[in-house]
């Protein structure tokens, strides 16, 4: 709650919001077209002698554009999540800042192709995810979820290194969570991802989900983009990732509802703007 409430005041005070306001095509174009509205209302009152042009003199122009700025900045002040609905597929994208351990739903873990878990040991870095996930829900016991993990690699065909996207739950404090392999991991303990194997990776996580998953709400980061090393901005892969559940989901479906989690210190530090991404994704998902 108190990273959410920092990032819209980060936002409110960040360049990126003003240059969106004012300088990107739907910022001006929300601009004009307010304005556009006040003008005919306008123009109505005086056609019926409500309001004649000599009651609001030459500075009518003016008054009306700040009164468009101001309302257009009022509709488009910064929000922390953005949802677009498909009604093709009757399915939902949602886009967050937030934690992801905070969202509710079934949520993804993005793991390596030898399902390394050793956080204690240093091979799996604290502040990646799968550190995050096991100092929050396995502290002080990481051989349970080592445990866990292998439980579940039992009941799936071949051995290390398993392919991108292979997926297996980890049930825990009441919640479902999916770790899915996304990355490679070499021998100096690095992990590295491609835009083909997120592809590959994705695909198999939709296929598991479909097969053995329950229908709830979906949750899941964007992916390759710290750990990962993967150069992909974060709006770019969130279009990625909901361009593949969109396709997905044309077979069957699966879940209700994506939701798309940044991170807020990421939000803010690569000035990641929501109704961008809204605008983008509207552009992408629905033409």
């Amino acid at each position: 709650m108190k990273n959410s409430v920092k990032y819209l005041f980060d936002s409110m005070t960040s360049r990126a919001y003003w240059q969106y306001i004012f300088l990107s095509k739907s910022g001006v174009s929300s601009i004009l077209g307010i304005f556009g509205t006040i003008y005919l209302v306008v123009e109505a009152l005086d056609f019926f002698k409500v309001l004649t042009r000599d009651k609001y003199g030459s500075f009518a122009f003016l008054i009306f554009l700040v009164i468009a700025i101001f309302i257009s900045i009022a509709i488009r002040r910064p929000v922390k999540s953005i949802s677009i609905t498909l009604p093709k597929h009757d399915i939902c994208v949602e886009v967050q800042i937030a934690d992801v351990f905070d969202v509710s739903g079934a949520v993804v873990i993005s793991t390596n192709s030898i399902f390394e878990a050793d956080v204690a040991g240093g091979k799996i870095a604290l502040d990646s995810l799968q550190g995050q996930f096991t100092a929050k829900y396995f502290a002080g016991n990481q051989s349970e979820l080592i445990s866990k993990i292998n439980k579940e690699l039992q009941s799936i065909e071949g051995s290390s290194p398993y392919p991108m996207g292979t997926t297996v739950p980890i049930t825990t404090h009441g919640k479902v969570f999916y770790f899915t392999v996304m990355a490679d991991f070499n021998d100096q303990g690095n992990a590295s991802t491609t835009q083909a194997k997120i592809r590959s990776s994705l695909e198999g996580l939709w296929n598991y989900v479909r097969e053995s998953g329950e229908l709830q709400e979906l949750v899941i980061p964007v992916l390759g983009t710290g750990r990962g090393r993967l150069k992909m901005s974060r709006k770019r892969m969130v279009t990625f990732i909901a361009e593949s559940f969109m396709k997905a989901s044309e077979q069957n479906k699966f879940t209700e509802k994506l939701v798309i989690v940044i991170r807020p210190e990421d939000a803010k530090k690569f000035g990641v703007n929501l109704y961008d991404i809204k605008d983008n994704l509207n552009h992408v998902l629905l033409s």
